[in-house]
């Protein structure tokens, strides 16, 4: 018989509050909110809703990395991206 109860959902916090090396899942949806424009220009870079990504360098710039690419990003456009931290390798 497996354990049936349900996991708590885990909380969804601003790019910006995580620290170097935390990895994460970007939220669904969470980039809806920024301008078509710079939607594009992430999704070029590979950063896309439901990626992992992990911390290179918190703050300003905050430089992340998706897959094998680097990506830096401007304090207020990390701000508004919403990722779901993971705790474990296989988490996200």
């Amino acid at each position: 018989m497996t354990d049936a109860t349900p996991q708590p959902e885990r909380p969804r916090i601003p790019l910006t509050q995580l620290g170097r090396g935390q990895r994460a899942r970007l939220d669904a949806g969470c980039m809806s909110g920024l301008p078509e424009h710079d939607q594009c220009l992430l999704r070029a870079m590979g950063v896309h809703e439901h990626c992992e990504l992990r911390v290179c360098k918190p703050g300003e710039p905050c430089i992340i990395q998706v897959e094998r690419t680097k990506v830096g990003l401007s304090g207020p456009v990390a701000n508004q991206l919403l990722v779901t931290p993971c705790d474990d390798p296989g988490a996200c």
